[in-house]
């Protein structure tokens, strides 16, 4: 009973390797992008090439390839595809496997990427929106791993550099409840709102980011409709 059980862990602890390795024939998963496809033609290990390797030692191999030309970011290999030949010795035929070509991935942050890309999301949404022209944060959606006032202190930190003119949307809200409070003929006469203040601001921003990807919306307040919509994909 005691030999059955040994090797049962056994056969679970080789399945669960080849598992982790398998990933590496799997296609890119949702959350992963990619960033180029590498070949390998010969086998090297600490410097020293070898004439013949094994699949696994193929995939270290393109792994170590992408870390080396990628080492910011944190690749794996996908679709990996190893060539596969015999050749003759003493014993008869042995297979041997290689050369070697593979996806290089990484899994994608939206905390991150949406700062990288939130330029030239902005760029491309406001290319039509006059220089000087007066803005106001609308709508912000981010993920949950994003804090979302921190992230809209960057917008206006974008849009400000940009040349634009920010006026906070709270503001906005304070202007029409007072205008209302007029109308009912309760107001302060020393801050009364004049009914052009509104007409300062000329785009509302809409900001939405998602696992992956962002998008930046402009919409003209006086006509209701979008001025400009990008979207940048992490």
């Amino acid at each position: 009973m005691k030999k059955v059980t040994k090797f049962f862990i056994a056969a679970c602890l080789v399945g669960m390797c080849n598992w982790g390795y398998a990933q590496y024939y799997a296609s890119p998963k949702k959350d992963e992008r990619v960033l180029e496809t590498i070949s390998v033609e010969e086998y090297r290990e600490d410097g020293v090439m070898i004439n013949y390797a094994t699949k696994e030692g193929w995939y270290r191999v393109l792994k170590k390839h992408a870390q080396n030309q990628f080492p910011d970011k944190d690749v794996d290999i996908r679709e990996l595809e190893v060539g596969k030949f015999k050749v003759s010795n003493p014993w008869g035929y042995g297979v041997y496997y290689g050369p070697a070509v593979g996806k290089v991935v990484y899994t994608i942050n939206p905390a991150e990427d949406s700062y990288t890309k939130l330029l030239p999301a902005i760029n491309k949404a406001m290319q039509s929106v006059p220089e000087g022209s007066r803005t106001a944060i609308d709508q912000i959606n981010v993920t949950n791993s994003m804090d979302k006032e921190t992230f809209k202190d960057h917008i206006i930190d974008v849009i400000l550099e940009k040349g634009y003119r920010v006026v906070a949307k709270e503001y906005l809200e304070k202007l029409y409840k007072e205008q209302q409070d007029q109308q009912s003929g309760i107001y302060n006469e020393k801050t009364t709102v004049q009914e052009n203040n509104f007409s300062a601001v000329g785009y509302f921003i809409n900001v939405k980011v998602t696992e992956t990807s962002i998008r930046v919306q402009v919409v003209n307040v006086s006509t209701g409709e979008y001025e400009g919509n990008a979207t940048e994909y992490f």
